[in-house]
């Protein structure tokens, strides 16, 4: 086996709340298509959120990302039920919410109403910024507040732990818009999530039609 590493030059990001609007914007845009094209793209995840593990060279524009030592790549079922999740919080869908988040394993049917309620009110915020059409602003956001404020019913409520293939991957989520939170970014979330997942092939062939 052969190791090679490679030199890359730049800032933490965890510094970059001082770089302009357009600067912050352009990054927080560029980490969010990250996410998204690792899931539905690559299918492999660096699931490290940590910002010190994202560079920004201010010359060239490139975001460089350090420490895969996390990477994990995902299973095709998980894939095509996490997507139509994703696409049914962004469609604002709560049934399709619902359905989808017990086929993947979030819920077993038989939960009191009141943990089904706050686990779909929990999934139709984070796909909050994919709703917004045209520009979602994170520096104006009350998402994570929201979806804080569930976790106590769920904690008591829930029959089954989540997803394994969760833990990591929603590490990594929350840190892209914990990050984008920070930078006060504005970023066209949804034009992201339609443009990168109609790409997507389903197990079945089929594909998002938008």
């Amino acid at each position: 086996m052969v190791l090679t590493a490679e030199f890359m030059d730049g800032a933490h990001l965890k510094h970059a709340e001082g770089y302009s609007q357009e600067i912050r914007d352009y990054i927080g845009t560029h980490i969010m298509r990250l996410c998204l094209q690792e899931l539905f793209d690559f299918e492999f995840m660096q699931t490290d959120p940590n910002w010190a593990n994202f560079l920004y060279n201010e010359h060239t524009g490139k975001i460089a990302l350090l420490d895969f030592g996390a990477s994990r790549s995902f299973d095709k079922s998980f894939l095509d039920k996490y997507l139509c999740v994703l696409k049914a919080a962004m469609d604002g869908d709560r049934e399709a919410c619902r359905h989808w988040s017990k086929e993947l394993g979030f819920l077993t049917g038989y939960e009191a109403d009141v943990m089904t309620q706050a686990h779909v009110d929990s999934v139709l915020e984070i796909g909050k910024p994919f709703r917004a059409t045209g520009i979602y602003d994170f520096g104006n956001q009350d998402v994570s507040s929201n979806v804080r404020s569930a976790i106590p019913v769920m904690l008591r409520h829930r029959l089954t732990p989540p997803p394994e293939e969760t833990y990591s991957l929603h590490r990594k989520l929350s840190g892209a818009f914990l990050l984008c939170i920070k930078l006060r970014a504005r970023v066209p979330c949804q034009d992201l999530f339609k443009g990168i997942t109609s790409k997507y092939t389903f197990s079945d062939g089929a594909q998002l039609v938008y």
